[in-house]
């Protein structure tokens, strides 16, 4: 995490607000489950529709920076909420935010990876952490990246109060493990919906409980907005 900076900089407020926006559904080549990662599918119609939902109620909050993967679902979800800003913003591209690796398994069919890996399928499920797909990313290795990328973003980002990160499931999974400590083996426990929101603090003095603080999760205009592709 970043060290403390002493005493209040007169140059810019004492807190960053960081909202945190999984992109929104992408578009498959067919109606089969498939497991992908960096496999850089388009964002689907329905993807479209969410990120100008969403896009529409943060339009009233003013982000100084919007910064997002470079895969086209995440890339596509800041730029449509972008552009709904009062002031639009041109997003930042950061390939520290792509999702996680997941190797030879990579934009397969989840069928075709039970059948095939049945050993690491097996073993990956029991240790979500510190297995990861043949040739990909263990959770532990994105929740490393998550984290020192975040970092980077604070430091780029002195002065200001808000910045809005797009991004995905695994890789923002992985920042909130590292940033409070949760258990990367729970991950599964904790629903992330297409396009739902999630805000931490980030307090550039620390405060009594640290520098971090989880405000929102998984949140959504419509409470009832979610659906089989929560994961």
């Amino acid at each position: 995490m970043p060290a403390a900076k002493g005493k209040r900089s007169k140059k810019g407020p004492d807190r960053l607000l960081i909202f945190l926006l999984r992109h929104g559904k992408p578009e498959f080549p067919d109606d089969r489950k498939y497991v992908y990662g960096q496999t850089d599918y388009p964002l689907a119609e329905l993807g479209e529709r969410q990120a100008r939902r969403i896009g529409s109620v943060l339009s009233g909050i003013k982000m100084d920076r919007i910064i997002s993967s470079d895969l086209k679902r995440a890339a596509a979800t800041a730029d449509i909420v972008a552009s709904l800003q009062k002031d639009p913003l041109k997003p930042e591209r950061d390939s520290g935010l792509r999702e996680i690796n997941m190797g030879v398994w990579d934009g397969m069919t989840k069928d075709d990876i039970k059948e095939g890996y049945v050993d690491i399928f097996r073993d990956r499920g029991l240790d979500l952490g510190n297995v990861g797909a043949p040739g990909g990313e263990t959770f532990r290795e994105v929740s490393v990246r998550g984290v020192a990328t975040l970092n980077r973003i604070i430091e780029g980002s002195a002065g200001m109060e808000r910045v809005l990160i797009v991004a995905h499931g695994a890789i923002m999974w992985g920042m909130l493990c590292g940033l409070f400590d949760l258990s990367l083996g729970d991950i599964f426990r904790f629903g992330l919906d297409h396009c739902a929101l999630h805000m931490a603090e980030y307090r550039r003095v620390p405060a009594e409980w640290g520098q971090f603080r989880l405000l929102r999760y998984n949140w959504s205009p419509d409470l009832m907005d979610y659906n089989e592709d929560l994961v």
